[in-house]
């Protein structure tokens, strides 16, 4: 593959051509999926990463903070599925999301992550039934704890004022450190890797057997209990 990245900074991966782009603007995104077509002809495909994360309490989230967490990782990821889906028709390429496991176990402190990343699965599997018919995928990738600069650029979202400071202090402090003792970026890598090669690929896969079974649990345990252990962990 020759792979194009769309960012508002340029990386410092050696072999990768980069796009100026902010996943927020709809006329960047579709600029840089024209020069793109212009310069290759054709998308195999696409993958939609753009997201950050804030941390504090729901309680005390301001509007304006909320919004740009799903603007970025949820309508972002929409934008960009929709620029590139037609060039993707054509090439019967993959359009792939990488969400997280937060989308499906809702972590405390992180709500509108977890909410953003669990619009962005369920978007997704709605919309791989759209496009199967024309020969194109949609399909997410759910990784778990994984070191990268994402820990470090977490949004801060706690005031002095916010009651819920020091148990917000304490849940995020404790995911940092299982983020940064985390799976290697290139553990995810090899899974999206598979994913755009494979035939029949399924339209969600967790990356790793931990968060696998940990995923499973969840889903087939009674949700009282899910729930609570998930506060046990992280509130």
């Amino acid at each position: 593959y020759k792979v194009y990245s769309l960012s508002r900074s340029a990386g410092t991966l050696a072999g990768i051509n980069h796009i100026p782009c902010d996943v927020s603007s709809e006329e960047q995104i579709q600029a840089a999926i024209d020069k793109v077509l212009e310069e290759e002809g054709q998308i195999d495909v696409c993958i939609a990463n753009a997201g950050f994360g804030i941390s504090g309490s729901l309680e005390g989230t301001k509007e304006q903070d909320a919004l740009h967490q799903i603007d970025i990782n949820f309508h972002g990821a929409l934008r960009l599925s929709q620029a590139a889906l037609p060039a993707l028709r054509e090439s019967k390429g993959r359009l792939i999301a990488v969400s997280s496991v937060a989308g499906t176990i809702p972590i405390p402190y992180q709500a509108l992550y977890s909410a953003s990343k669990a619009a962005l699965q369920s978007a997704f599997l709605a919309l791989d039934n759209e496009i199967r018919g024309a020969g194109v995928r949609a399909l997410t990738v759910l990784p778990g704890d994984t070191a990268t600069p994402f820990t470090d650029n977490r949004v801060p979202n706690v005031s002095e004022a916010d009651i819920y400071r020091e148990k917000a202090a304490a849940s995020v402090d404790k995911m940092a450190a299982d983020e940064r003792s985390g799976k290697s970026p290139e553990t995810a890598a090899r899974v999206i890797y598979r994913l755009a090669t494979r035939k029949n690929p399924p339209p969600q896969t967790v990356v790793g057997f931990s968060y696998k079974l940990l995923s499973l649990l969840y889903k087939i345990m009674p949700l009282r209990l899910g729930n609570w252990a998930v506060g046990k962990l992280y509130s």
